[in-house]
C-alpha cells in the first residue's frame, strides 16, 4: 500500500503535465484553423423534470469568433459582434450584441477561456476505431461566474480535434454534444454568419 501511494504521488505531476500538453495541442490546432464545419447531436437532460431532449444539426465556425448553429427548430448565428437567435417554434428572432459577460459558451471560450479559469484533469484514455481519445474534465478554480459548473471534453490524439463535449450547468442540467463529419478544409463565406430575414418572423432587438 505504501509503495502504491508513493507511485500515485509520483504520477500526479506527470498526469498534470500531460493534460496541460493535451490542452495546448488542442489550442494550437484550433488557433491555426480558419474554417470548421461539422455535424452534431445534442442531448439535453433536465434535473428537475427528468426529461431528455435530442437535437441534430450542423455547426460552422470561422476564425474562432464567427459561428452558425443550425437545427430543424433553431438557428444561432453570429458575425462576432451581433448574435441572432431564431426559434422556429416561437416564430421569432432575438437580436443582441455578443456579450462576453453573459456566460454563454462561445467556441473560443472552451479552448482559451475555460482552461485558464478551470482546473484540468485527465480522467482516462478511451479507444475509438483504434485511436486514443483523451477524456478531460474542467472544474472551476473559484466562484463560477458563468453558466458552466463543470465540463468534459473528448480529444482525439492524432489530430487534436474535440469529438464530444459534456456540460453540467449550475442547476445540474446536462448537455452533451457528439461531433462528427468534421471538415476543416472547405473555405466558409462570411454570408453564412449573417442572419437573412424570414418573412413573417417577429424580430426582438435587444441591442
Amino acid at each position: 500500500m505504501r509503495l502504491l501511494a508513493i507511485l500515485l504521488l509520483l504520477a500526479l505531476p506527470l498526469m498534470s503535465q500531460d493534460v496541460e500538453d493535451i490542452i495546448e495541442e488542442v489550442q494550437d490546432t484550433y488557433e491555426d484553423m480558419d474554417n470548421f464545419t461539422a455535424a452534431f447531436k445534442r442531448v439535453e437532460s433536465f434535473k428537475l423534470t427528468g426529461t431528455v431532449s435530442e437535437t441534430t444539426g450542423k455547426v460552422w465556425i470561422k476564425e474562432g469568433t464567427k459561428y452558425r448553429f443550425e437545427s430543424d427548430e433553431q438557428q444561432v448565428i453570429t458575425d462576432g459582434k451581433t448574435v441572432w437567435s431564431y426559434n422556429a417554434i416561437n416564430n421569432q428572432v432575438i437580436v443582441d450584441r455578443v456579450r462576453t459577460e453573459s456566460g454563454a459558451l462561445l467556441p473560443r471560450d472552451m479552448l482559451f477561456k475555460y482552461p485558464k479559469e478551470y482546473f484540468s484533469t485527465l480522467l482516462r484514455t478511451e479507444k475509438e476505431d483504434g485511436k486514443d481519445i483523451f477524456v478531460i474534465k474542467l472544474t472551476p478554480k473559484g466562484k463560477v461566474t458563468g453558466v458552466v459548473k463543470s465540463m468534459k471534453i473528448w480529444v482525439q490524439d492524432d489530430n487534436w480535434l474535440i469529438k464530444k463535449i459534456e456540460i453540467t450547468d449550475l442547476n445540474n442540467n446536462g448537455t452533451k454534444f457528439e461531433i462528427s463529419n468534421i471538415d476543416t478544409n472547405t473555405r466558409l463565406s462570411d454570408d453564412l454568419f449573417s442572419y437573412k430575414d424570414i418573412p413573417g418572423v417577429r424580430v426582438i432587438d435587444m441591442r
